[in-house]
Order: C-alpha cells, then structure tokens, then sequence
C-alpha cells in the first residue's frame, strides 16, 4: 500500500531538493539541468535525493527533451541550461507536490485562472495535501504555491535562487510535523541512521 503523501511530507520532498540544487549550484555555479519528479528518488523517511547530476553536459539534447514539461521559457529559444531553469523546473515540481498533477507548463496557468475566477484556494490542492489542513496560510501551503508561482516566473531574472528558495520553504514548514527537527535538519540523522534530509546523486 502507497504511504499517504501528507502536506509535511511533500514539504519534506521538496526541501530535500531545493538543498541538494542549492549545493550543486553553489558548489559548482553550474545547473543541474534536468530536474523533473522522476529524477527524485525517496526513501521510506522521504528522504529526497536527486539523480542524473551533470547528464546534460554530455546529452544536452536529450536532457533538455526528456524534461519537456519542466522546460523554462528561455530554452525554447538558447538551449542551455543554467541555475535559473533548474529554479523553474523545481517551481514546476513543486506545483506537482502541491496539486498531485503530472508536470505540465501549463500548471502556472491553471493556479493563475484559479485566482481570476476566484476559486477556492483548496479545491488548486491535491485532495491528500489539503487533508486535515484547517488553514492553508497556517500551514505553509499558500506561501508554498506562491513560491512555486515565483519559481516559474517567465522572465529568468525574476525568479529567486534556490538558496531563497530553501530558506522560505525552511520558513513555512507545516506545524503539524512531529519533531521538526528530527524530519528536517541535514545535521540530524535520519532514523538514527545517519543519513543527511537530501543529496545529490
């Protein structure tokens, strides 16, 4: 039976991942360059971990096309990949997380008609996040899609880094998680196990 995908536990997913790129770029000032759900590999903790690092340096093509749904705007156009479209794919995943929707460029264009016909801000959610949720402000979930939305900013100079990204999604963990730190700290082992909350693989 597949575990419930709660909202603390695709926050923790999605935190998992920022980190790892927040490392790759920051360590290498380079992308990652092909970001989508089916390179996040998770444990039985939902301990994220990120594949197929530095692929594209060697199948640019073929990175960049199997990522379709995770395309920025600007590579349409230049083809290359950079810390700005990796910060758009993770909005894409993100988006993902949140609605429980295959990737799709047109997720942002769904949450943005959401907001114009004035829908319920719960009925953008996935029906398993919103479980329980008595408050999305509360509980991050608005902040979250609000960074996503961010992310996928179509001009690549307005999207954040993903070392802001980690730290506003640091800021808007769910209250409702049982021992925050034990769940989130890359310093903390997980399980007691010793195993950091992401890595790069």
């Amino acid at each position: 039976m597949r575990p419930a995908l709660t909202w603390a536990r695709r926050h923790k997913i999605a935190l998992g991942v920022a980190r790892a790129l927040a490392y790759v770029h920051a360590g290498h000032g380079e992308a990652h360059g092909s970001v989508r759900s089916s390179n996040v590999l998770v444990d039985e903790w939902f301990v994220a971990r990120v594949a197929e690092y530095a692929v594209h340096r060697l199948l640019v093509a073929a990175a960049v096309g199997k990522a379709d749904g995770y395309r920025a705007p600007e590579l349409q156009s230049r083809g290359r990949c950079s810390p700005r479209t990796d910060v758009y794919a993770f909005g894409i995943l993100l988006l993902e997380l949140l609605m429980g929707r295959k990737a799709s460029g047109e997720l942002p264009a769904v949450v943005k008609a959401a907001v114009l016909e004035e829908v319920t801000m719960m009925e953008v959610f996935d029906a398993e996040v919103a479980r329980g949720v008595r408050s999305p402000a509360e509980e991050g979930l608005l902040q979250a899609l609000k960074l996503a939305m961010g992310c996928c900013a179509p001009v690549a100079s307005a999207r954040p880094t993903m070392a802001e990204v980690v730290r506003q999604l640091e800021e808007v963990r769910p209250r409702n998680s049982s021992r925050p730190s034990a769940i989130y700290s890359p310093a903390e082992p997980r399980s007691d196990a010793g195993t950091p909350t992401a890595a790069v693989v």
